[in-house]
């Protein structure tokens, strides 16, 4: 676990997305969750050893199972932007929550079924649209829609300390593109770029500063600029991964190279050549 600016604490090493804990007057002010219920129960237990704080609000950057599921553990408090709530049935659908699980993480079923079957992932207290800013005493934490990734992905900025909780938006690797907003992505992109940073913490991958954004930019310009050149050359959608070179922009260290275009990366690449092209994406989370 990393100690930021003395009262912000960040896990990296969950399953799953990276997880924090900013530790105020008021409480504990969490963002995102472990999605596997033994990591929640740890996160939980070990946040209130290091502050002996009750937690005060638990912020989701989206929906999605990997960034929602520990919450139970955590606490009732729970915000998520509008659209989040709106996205959210498949969570309640064990059947269908396991199968977007296996997708990604296709050794976690068999080993945790049991707990995922018996797991109870609350819906949100508070929802908002545009923003909404905590007052917590001594530190100010301001909400903003982001979207890109997906309809309810935001963005958490805490003011005194300069640190911004991007979720999805910006990642160490190329992202879930499969609710891709492209367009508005880029624009939350720039939106970050404009803003006053000290430190970024992704929503996966290890905690950096403005220069990570900067890179995530750098990625997405360089992969609708090749994407659209491929399209006027008349490659389909579904051959674009096959010939691409920004597909290897972030590498994968348990991959060969010729076997990237045909693994789960793939397939996002894919998605997001569909966003690009169409301005708008099938949506993979049911």
């Amino acid at each position: 676990m990393q100690v930021i600016k003395n009262r912000t604490f960040v896990e990296t090493e969950y399953a799953g997305a990276n997880v924090s804990c900013i530790s105020t007057q008021r409480g504990l002010v969490l963002v995102d969750s472990p999605f596997l219920p033994r990591d929640g129960k740890s996160w939980a237990d070990t946040i209130r050893k290091e502050t002996g704080q009750a937690v005060a609000y638990v912020i989701n950057t989206d929906n999605h199972y990997d960034h929602v599921m520990g919450n139970v553990f955590l606490g009732p408090n729970i915000i998520w932007h509008t659209a989040a709530e709106q996205e959210s049935g498949y969570l309640h659908d064990k059947s269908i929550l396991k199968d977007v699980i296996q997708l990604a993480f296709p050794e976690t079923i068999p080993a945790h079924e049991a707990d995922i079957d018996r797991l109870e992932i609350p819906p949100p207290q508070i929802t908002f649209d545009s923003s909404l800013t905590l007052n917590m005493g001594d530190a100010t934490i301001l909400l903003e829609f982001a979207g890109g990734h997906s309809p309810g992905t935001i963005s958490i900025y805490l003011v005194e300390d300069k640190i911004l909780f991007t979720g999805d938006n910006v990642e160490a690797q190329i992202p879930f593109f499969g609710q891709a907003d492209y367009s508005q992505w880029k624009k939350a992109l720039k939106r970050m770029l404009s803003m006053d940073i000290d430190v970024v913490v992704p929503g996966h991958g290890p905690v950096s500063d403005i220069k990570m954004v900067e890179t995530y930019y750098d990625f997405f310009i360089a992969l609708e600029d090749e994407v659209r050149e491929l399209h006027a050359k008349g490659t389909p959608i579904q051959e674009m991964a096959d010939s691409s070179k920004v597909i290897h922009f972030f590498p994968v260290a348990d991959l060969a190279p010729e076997e990237v275009p045909h693994s789960w990366i793939g397939d996002q690449y894919r998605y997001a050549a569909e966003s690009i092209l169409t301005g708008a994406q099938e949506d993979i989370i049911p």
